[in-house]
This record gives structure tokens, sequence and C-alpha cells, in this order.
């Protein structure tokens, strides 16, 4: 379950910077609400896709 996950914002991430967007979507607080969306059933995964996203975005979320 939580590869499918990890993929996903993998997936996002990278098309928000292929786009030129991935500064305006982390600091606009999107990615963190992302992360709530997909771990919305599984809640303890949470801080960790936060983590994940912020090494693999290269960003502060």
């Amino acid at each position: 379950m939580i590869h499918k996950i990890l993929d996903a914002i993998d997936a996002i991430v990278a098309e928000k910077r292929q786009n030129g967007q991935l500064e305006d979507w982390l600091k606009s607080g999107a990615a963190r609400r992302f992360c709530e969306k997909i771990s919305s059933e599984r809640k303890h995964y949470y801080p960790a896709l936060l983590l994940y996203l912020e090494r693999n975005g290269g960003q502060h979320v």
C-alpha cells in the first residue's frame, strides 16, 4: 500500500517540477493537503509522507 502512495507522490512532484509549479505547490500548502488526502485512511503514514515529499521535492513543506 505505501509504495502506491509513494508512487503517487513521485508522479505529482515530477509533474509539478516539469510544469514549473513545484515551488508554488509546496509553499501554498497544497502539497501538505495532498499528503493528508492520500493518507486519509492510514493517518499514521502522514508524517512519513511529509518527510518523503520534503526530501524528494527538494523543499520544506
